[in-house]
């Protein structure tokens, strides 16, 4: 007898099934390979943007100044043609709390030396803004050193070297300046320094009669 034997014929889906799932794993791999990409594409972009806001909250925010008021002055000016006064309003600028203690504390050391300055100006020398400045410079001079600091600060643009000026207002007084402590007072009046003490002084006042 004649056999016809059957041959096992493969179905389409048994032999495109593995190549459809090779397809797909190329195609997630693909996928998986973008989104790694892209999420470490956006991790350094936001670790750049981050680094400049770091170093801004490294940055201490600036610190508020103090006015401390003082009471207005009123004293005769050294005489040209006729006699004449000067009534002052000051206010002390600075930004350390503590040095607002130590005003209050000196206050009646820091008046007196102001007044003693005051009184070796004349009128014509007060009313050019040459002299407001230079007034504003010694006063704070004079000021930051009956609190205890020698090199206080000073305003560029000064035209003339106010040292004579603040001489004969020390030596209006009784000192105990020598040598160094001396050297050290003048280099003070010539030097800018970092901010500290009194850093302005601000006329609320200023009338000649």
């Amino acid at each position: 007898m004649a056999q016809s034997p059957k041959k096992a014929t493969q179905k389409p889906e048994e032999t495109a099934a593995p190549k459809k799932s090779g397809k797909m794993f190329i195609i997630i791999a693909a996928v998986a390979v973008l989104i790694a990409a892209a999420g470490g594409g956006w991790y350094f972009t936001q670790a750049k943007n981050a680094a400049p806001h770091a170093e801004e909250a490294k940055v201490a925010p600036p610190k508020n100044p103090i006015f401390v008021p003082l009471e207005n002055f009123t004293v005769n000016l050294q005489r040209e043609s006729v006699d004449q006064y000067l009534q002052l309003g000051l206010t002390l600028k600075i930004f350390e709390l503590e040095n607002e203690a130590k005003i209050k504390l000196n206050l009646p050391d820091i008046r007196s030396k102001i007044l003693q300055l005051l009184t070796t100006k004349t009128a014509s020398e007060l009313l050019t803004a040459e002299g407001k400045n230079i007034l504003i410079q010694e006063i704070m001079l004079l000021s930051n050193k009956s609190i205890g600091i020698v090199n206080a600060p000073a305003l560029s643009g000064q035209s003339k070297d106010i040292t004579a000026a603040s001489q004969v207002a020390e030596t209006a007084a009784p000192t105990e300046e020598h040598g160094a402590d001396a050297a050290e007072h003048k280099a003070a009046v010539k030097t800018p320094a970092e901010k500290k003490g009194i850093v302005d002084v601000l006329f609320t006042s200023f009338i000649i009669q």
